[in-house]
């Protein structure tokens, strides 16, 4: 494939984006191909080194913005119409709900996975604060025994010695949760809002 074949399939791929942002990866994207053929390589060699099209065209699609592909969602190729305008109008009973519903339950997911990864924090804290105090509650039970001393010392080093481990296990959920959940956007958002060539 040539380079003025590859940056027309290019365009043809990301037909649902505005045009500027067309012409601003064809320019990247043609950037590219020039420097590697300064540097002696063959167009369709260089074309080849860039890899296939289809992946190129899910990772730019994966890193444009939601309210870019929102926009070219939403507006008419030949602009707005007094039929498109009347119809958005009258259908606002419909739309507005069902808009500010997903925008809620996205709030609330975000919402709540942000609570379990603060209550996993909250937790391992929980066990440093209760490691700690029996710590000190068993200097106090010296003078009933050293042997309810010793145990309760001995407890409390456990339990702090369980925070070590806790935290990393809290932080590799956290990270998780949080590719998990990026995860999840990028789903929705590719079925949602990205056309299928």
């Amino acid at each position: 494939m040539t380079k003025d074949m590859f940056l027309r399939e290019l365009a043809a791929r990301l037909r649902q984006l505005p045009p500027d942002e067309i012409k601003r990866q064809q320019a990247y994207y043609a950037e590219l191909l020039d420097d590697m053929i300064e540097d002696g390589i063959s167009e369709e060699s260089a074309v080849e080194r860039l890899g296939d099209i289809s992946d190129i065209v899910d990772e730019i699609l994966k890193d444009i913005p939601i309210q870019t592909l929102v926009k070219s969602r939403v507006k008419p190729k030949n602009g707005w119409t007094a039929a498109a305008i009347a119809v958005a109008i009258l259908g606002a009973p419909l739309w507005i709900p069902l808009v500010l519903a997903t925008i809620i339950v996205a709030g609330a997911i975000c919402l709540s996975i942000c609570a379990v990864i603060i209550s996993l924090f909250v937790v391992v804290l929980a066990f440093g604060f209760a490691g700690l105090l029996t710590i000190f509650h068993g200097f106090g039970l010296f003078t009933f025994g050293a042997g309810y001393a010793i145990f309760a010392i001995g407890t409390g080093l456990v339990l702090l010695g369980l925070v070590f481990l806790a935290v990393l296990a809290a932080e590799y959920a956290a990270i998780g949760l949080f590719h998990g959940t990026r995860w999840l956007f990028r789903t929705v958002k590719r079925k949602l809002f990205v056309k299928e060539v």
